[in-house]
């Protein structure tokens, strides 16, 4: 790893919480959170990152020197931005009253108001003069180190890394230099930068975020399953990438990653996706392969079904037909268990009987025809 833990040993120097600010692309955020107000990345935290817990123990005990702020900026610098401790950073401006508490938020509130040990204005950071020094800090420690983020952070990171020290640099050899940087393969670089590059374009959506799903969140899909589905040919393929490692992702079918969010992550009535989970990404790579099986799979939204199309339609009918004469024998031997049978049965017998019917007209025309 190139340079991952800075060579002279870094002291921890108190700096005034005024002059402390929230790194504007934490990794481990969106770029909504990042890039909107205060008061949402608050909300943010406060719901997700147990930020009242925070508060609480900093109130009754202080803040813990040993657990010092990572921060950029030069010795004179007017303002820091921490780039390791913002959950930290939002309890204590909160306690300390440099952000407001909205009305609703009574508990945070209480624990402002129940402090017992005061705040010490200045807080123990440790300081890095440049970003790129301290984002391979963040490399060392997060991806190969001994707290590791999520895939989705890793992504984050990785094109903040990018773009912070390898702008000039593109293709496999900007892969292999990440991959050093962090330790890793560059096959892992370029599947979680491509993952991220599809996400965001479909966060983005085509003029309406997420293309219009409803209940989509980008940290609360599993990220995983994007990057495990891009990593088959005939998916990738499908939505525009060259190869796997498309990072850049110029010729992309928008289209058709919309098609790939729906089928991985929107959920019907009952909460069930159409890939479901990722055993079934085979399956999805197999029909999109298959023009008829996508065909399919689009207008029925049935990746079973679709996938018994890869096969051949007349090998998917054999299929299908095998496994309702299974079905219908159950059935049948359930007859003589059943202790009060009703019309409703009856009706679903009489709804098999028909089709059943008319399959058979339908398959006795056709041989008729074909001879």
């Amino acid at each position: 790893m190139t340079n991952a833990i800075p060579r002279e040993l870094k002291r921890v120097e108190p700096i005034f919480l005024d002059k402390l600010r929230f790194d504007p692309l934490n990794p481990r955020f969106p770029n909504h959170i990042n890039a909107g107000s205060e008061d949402r990345l608050i909300d943010r935290m406060v719901k997700e990152e147990r930020v009242l817990e925070l508060m609480e123990s900093i109130g009754l005990q202080g803040y813990f020197p040993g657990e010092p702020l990572l921060v950029v900026g030069p010795p004179d610098a007017d303002e820091f931005f921490v780039a390791e401790g913002n959950r930290r950073l939002a309890a204590l401006k909160l306690l300390n009253g440099d952000i407001a508490i909205p009305e609703r938020m009574t508990t945070l509130q209480e624990a402002r108001e129940a402090i017992v040990t005061p705040l010490n204005p200045e807080i123990p950071c440790i300081r890095f003069d440049t970003e790129s020094e301290v984002l391979r800090y963040l490399g060392f420690r997060h991806i190969t180190g001994v707290k590791p983020w999520k895939p989705l952070a890793k992504a984050r990171y990785l094109k903040r890394l990018r773009q912070e020290l390898y702008p000039e640099l593109n293709g496999n050899n900007l892969l292999k230099v990440l991959a050093k940087e962090i330790g890793s393969r560059p096959g892992f670089v370029g599947q979680m930068l491509v993952g991220l590059t599809i996400l965001e374009k479909a966060e983005s959506g085509d003029g309406e975020a997420w293309f219009g799903f409803p209940n989509l969140d980008i940290d609360k899909v599993d990220f995983t399953l994007l990057t495990t589905s891009l990593s088959y040919e005939n998916i990738y393929s499908y939505v525009g990438l060259s190869d796997r490692r498309d990072i850049d992702a110029e010729n992309v079918n928008v289209g058709n990653i919309k098609n790939i969010i729906r089928w991985l992550y929107v959920k019907d009535e009952e909460g069930e996706t159409i890939v479901g989970d990722s055993r079934n990404i085979s399956m999805l790579a197999a029909v999109v392969g298959r023009p008829d099986s996508l065909e399919d799979l689009i207008e029925n939204k049935d990746l079973e079904a679709a996938f018994n199309l890869t096969s051949g339609p007349d090998e998917a009918l054999q299929l299908a037909l095998t496994d309702a004469h299974k079905l219908l024998e159950q059935a049948y031997r359930l007859l003589a268990r059943a202790r009060s049978p009703n019309s409703t049965h009856l009706d679903q017998a009489e709804l098999n009987f028909d089709i059943s019917r008319t399959i058979r007209n339908v398959l006795r025309d056709k041989i008729e025809d074909a001879r």
